[in-house]
């Protein structure tokens, strides 16, 4: 069982976790890691283009996965 297993699991039971080991355990999430690779995607996308419209989509979808991924348990 690796770190993050037992941390889970300790949280599951009620433990609260540190402010780093949230930021940590936020990029597991599903929702924040397939965001983060659409909103690469776009930026990409954006570069290659030279289009800020999109550079600021990517921006967008990447903090709307943050967000989400904090507002979950």
């Amino acid at each position: 069982m690796s770190w993050a297993d037992k941390r889970i699991k300790e949280y599951k039971e009620g433990e609260i976790p540190t402010f780093l080991e949230k930021r940590a355990l936020e990029h597991a999430d599903p929702v924040n890691c397939t965001a983060t690779i659409v909103a690469f995607a776009v930026l990409v996308y954006g570069l290659w283009m030279n289009e800020w419209l999109f550079i600021g989509i990517s921006v967008t979808i990447g903090f709307i996965g943050h967000i989400v991924s904090w507002f979950r348990k």
